[in-house]
């Protein structure tokens, strides 16, 4: 089974105007509201790629029934800890989108801070679930948690247990667990910067800032480059995957549709480079869509055949 965990799971509202101008009334063309939360956001386009997933982590107060009411309504099962606290709510994210150069900002709420006897249920919980071969998704903000080791934590306790586990995390948070036994780890490029702890700009230097990871025994390492594309390692061998170029609606989403995608094609047995192009593709479709989450799967089957991919030597 497949497991994501959503720590601060959140409802997006997405604002779409024509082009947004500080210091003045910006009037806006239609607004839509989604559900936030990288895991969420996994969970969400698995089930689009016909892969089944369970949905954990925590929600709170009347935002919390919301989000998983809006989880159910995609077809996902949700089995969140639900905690109705007074003054404490699930956060709510906006997302302005300028339609005129389809630039998208995010600005993001940080969530209650979880008193610690929530999160241990929630490793409770996992404890009771987590498998031999089980795959558990741990990614998205940590930031309504004190303790920076929580991923690290959750990785080790899965992998105790036989688990995989597929990481996007950031900071000290990703940090913390490069040591406790991830499968993946998905950084975008300023990630894998702070991981290095210097500015990387070509290819060959991110290859080796890759390269410096290895004492850490990672399996695989997807580095997302945005409209670069992404840089994949997966055991000794290094992969350039190309963007596909589409007309972009929302670039919000993109990176937990690329790693759902990675994680889609393990569950189905795929090779690496068909597994990287579905990814590709996954994340073209997800830009095309002007929602956080979700694409057209019909979309995914026409870009396969345009993704170009690269083993670099």
């Amino acid at each position: 089974m497949i497991y994501t965990v959503t720590l601060n799971p959140a409802v997006d509202r997405i604002l779409f105007l024509k082009e947004f101008h500080r210091s003045r009334t910006n009037r806006l063309t239609r607004s839509l509201e989604t559900i936030g939360g990288k895991g969420t956001h996994v969970s969400i386009n698995l089930k689009l790629q016909g892969v089944t997933s369970i949905a954990l982590g925590i929600t709170l107060g009347e935002n919390g029934k919301k989000i998983a009411g809006l989880l159910q309504g995609w077809g996902v099962e949700a089995r969140f800890l639900h905690y109705d606290l007074p003054g404490m709510e699930s956060r709510t994210n906006f997302q302005i989108v300028e339609e005129s150069s389809h630039i998208s900002t995010m600005m993001t709420g940080r969530g209650p801070l979880l008193p610690a006897d929530i999160t241990d249920a929630l490793f409770k919980q996992l404890r009771g679930l987590i498998r031999a071969g089980d795959m558990l998704v741990l990614t998205g903000d940590a930031s309504n948690v004190e303790d920076t080791a929580i991923y690290s934590r959750l990785t080790r306790a899965a992998v105790e247990l036989g688990g995989r586990v597929f990481l996007d995390a950031s900071g000290q948070y990703l940090r913390e667990a490069l040591k406790s036994g991830p499968y993946l780890i998905k950084p975008n490029l300023e990630e894998l910067c702070h991981l290095a702890g210097r500015d990387l700009g070509t290819e060959g230097e991110i290859i080796a800032a890759l390269r410096e990871l290895d004492s850490y025994n990672i399996p695989m390492i997807a580095m997302t480059w945005g409209g670069n594309g992404a840089i994949v390692k997966h055991d000794r061998d290094f992969f350039r995957v190309h963007p596909i170029e589409v007309e972009t609606v929302n670039e919000g989403g993109c990176g937990d549709a690329f790693l759902s995608a990675i994680i889609a094609g393990i569950e189905k047995k795929m090779d690496i480079e068909q597994m990287l192009k579905l990814a590709a593709s996954v994340a073209a479709a997800t830009a095309e869509s002007e929602a956080t989450v979700g694409f057209d799967p019909a979309r995914v089957g026409q870009f396969m055949q345009r993704v170009v991919l690269d083993r670099i030597l």
